[in-house]
């Protein structure tokens, strides 16, 4: 599954700090430098791809790195500042 920003929304780095903000909402999510890492894999190549790659990035169990990529993906997502494709990436 991809993973792109919705309509209006992007994604800055302000003072050093990942930020995505909408211009619909006005509102802006910080994001921790690896929230903010897995988020670019995904935009880059899908959630598969993120996964595969912070796994042998930080030798942790995929399935692990799996799990916590869903679980920043649906925060995003109930925020309304990402949604998933069915493609890979943006």
């Amino acid at each position: 599954m991809g993973v792109q920003l919705t309509p209006g929304t992007s994604l800055t780095v302000i003072e050093g700090k990942s930020v995505l903000f909408s211009v619909k909402t006005g509102e802006s999510y910080g994001l921790n430098a690896m929230a903010a890492e897995m988020l670019k894999l995904c935009l880059e190549g899908g959630i598969d791809h993120a996964a595969e790659r912070l796994a042998k990035d930080y030798s942790a169990p995929v399935e692990e790195i799996r799990g916590d990529l869903d679980e920043l993906t649906r925060s995003l997502v109930q925020a309304k500042l990402v949604q998933v494709t069915a493609g890979r990436g943006s």
